[in-house]
């Protein structure tokens, strides 16, 4: 097989000629130009990014539309994949669809589709039955005594769990928090969803932080025994179950601290600073507001959360 990458040709073998059948030949080309335009394309990716592509390539574009040339894929065959995977999975649907359509680009490129012959073109994402889920007072304060009991059995993923919510932070970002990373009101990450960016410490989450233990050779915050990361799913799940709220996500902390920060009359400016949205930071001119605006936000947010988690009874001073 023969293709066609930064301007020079490369040349890859299917195997032995006596050992494959014409089928199976087939199979392996087209196998092969999936682990090629995810080989090319994975430096422009993050490692989480690049698992998931590889694992949508894997799990539901091979196994539907691998018997197919690539430059004979068609509108049609990817509308009737697309259809048939939404009717289950309409968010798998939605990341397999974009990671296919970026393999057509890719095979344009190379030369093995006409241009601007993208079969996927036009297809609209379906809406997925995820909403998000904003704590009243009540689901709030539940939420403080189920993470209060908790502690006992889970105390560093409590911690973690009330980082989140006290910051607005992504859960990928807590949990692989460095002390490095922590600089007196801030911790500056070098990466993130959005690139580098800040998550602001108020008194709430910097009590947090205090509280947990600094370890030799172990560079992350919120630490497993193992040493490694810590994991909050398993905790989660009893402490949603406990406050009565089987069906909350984590990622609805964040929604919720920003709820809180809007309700709270926070400008859309700020509550995009807090939560690192490099979207409607563009959109909004983020990066022209002082620092100084987007901490003092995040302690009047961040002293509110704590309040709720607590009834309503927590100390402001």
């Amino acid at each position: 097989m023969h293709r066609r990458c930064n301007g020079s040709v490369v040349k890859r073998t299917l195997g032995a000629l006596d050992a494959l059948t014409v089928e199976d030949a087939r199979y392996a080309a087209r196998a092969m130009f999936a682990s090629a335009f995810l080989a090319d394309c994975a430096e422009h990716w993050k490692p989480a990014t690049r698992g998931a592509h590889a694992d949508g390539v894997r799990r539901h574009i091979l196994p539907a539309l691998g018997d197919r040339r690539v430059d004979a894929v068609t509108a049609r065959d990817v509308r009737n994949w697309f259809d048939d995977l939404s009717v289950t999975r309409a968010g798998s649907a939605n990341r397999a669809l974009a990671v296919l359509s970026s393999m057509m680009k890719h095979a344009e490129a190379l030369g093995l589709r006409r241009e601007d012959s993208n079969p996927c073109q036009g297809l609209r994402r379906r809406k997925t039955a995820f909403e998000a889920h904003y704590l009243t007072d009540d689901e709030f304060a539940a939420l403080g005594r189920a993470l209060d009991d908790a502690e006992t059995d889970h105390l560093v993923a409590v911690a973690a769990l009330r980082f989140l919510l006290y910051t607005g932070a992504r859960k990928s970002e807590a949990l692989r928090l460095r002390w490095e990373h922590v600089h007196g009101n801030r911790a500056v990450l070098p990466d993130s969803k959005t690139g580098p960016r800040t998550i602001w410490i108020a008194s709430p989450a910097r009590a947090v932080l205090a509280a947990q233990q600094r370890r030799t050779n172990c560079p992350w915050v919120f630490a497993s025994p193992c040493g490694g990361p810590v994991s909050v799913d398993k905790a989660w799940i009893a402490i949603r179950k406990a406050a009565g709220l089987p069906g909350l996500h984590i990622h609805d902390l964040r929604h919720s601290h920003a709820a809180v920060a809007v309700s709270g009359g926070e400008d859309l400016r700020v509550v995009a600073g807090l939560l690192g949205l490099a979207d409607i930071a563009t959109t909004f001119g983020y990066a022209h507001l002082a620092e100084g605006s987007v901490f003092e936000a995040a302690n009047r947010v961040s002293r509110d959360l704590a309040d709720m988690l607590d009834g309503g009874e927590a100390d402001h001073a």
